[in-house]
């Protein structure tokens, strides 16, 4: 994402704008979008009552986004704290590359304590559904989010959750 934002700030202020005022651009943005990431943000509905299912359930539980990282975990500290424990955006300074390679994944269960084999990614999008392909991961994806049921079939899905509780279902039944 920085890298995104960073191309955006160098389109924006063309090729003659010196380095120096670029800088004081992306340290505007982030601080900008730090204190307003949350302006526009909500549960979709039924959300809170999933996470709140899976966990009591034992379900461990990240969110991996490329988003850029603060603001990934402010917006976990707000709708999340004490129920997802990681959350994880984009640190490719770190070495960690962003979706659809796999590294913010593997890093989740990393920090999570969690084998491969009991692992299952959600998400709703193409960018998702290549990222759990190339984490080797089954992946249910959500009708709810990003893109509707054709699209993502014609991606590759295989299981859909038309609602939040279909995802609980899916899980407990063992579908994948």
């Amino acid at each position: 994402l920085f890298r995104s934002i960073q191309m955006l700030i160098k389109r924006a202020t063309g090729k003659d704008c010196k380095q120096e005022l670029r800088s004081q651009v992306f340290q505007d943005f982030k601080t900008h979008y730090g204190n307003h990431c949350n302006d526009k943000t909500c549960l979709y509905d039924g959300i809170k009552e999933l996470i709140q299912k899976l966990k009591d359930n034992g379900f461990k539980m990240a969110i991996v986004s490329n988003k850029a990282d603060f603001a990934v975990k402010e917006l976990q500290s707000i709708y999340f704290q004490g129920n997802i424990l990681v959350a994880i955006g984009e640190q490719e300074d770190k070495g960690i590359g962003k979706k659809p390679v796999p590294d913010m994944v593997f890093e989740a269960m990393r920090q999570l304590e969690c084998e491969k084999e009991k692992t299952v990614y959600v998400g709703d999008s193409e960018v998702d559904l290549k990222k759990e392909k190339n984490a080797g991961l089954p992946c249910i994806s959500t009708l709810w989010g990003f893109r509707d049921k054709e699209f993502l079939q014609s991606q590759g899905a295989i299981h859909l959750a038309k609602e939040p509780k279909d995802v609980f279902t899916i899980l407990q039944n063992g579908e994948v």
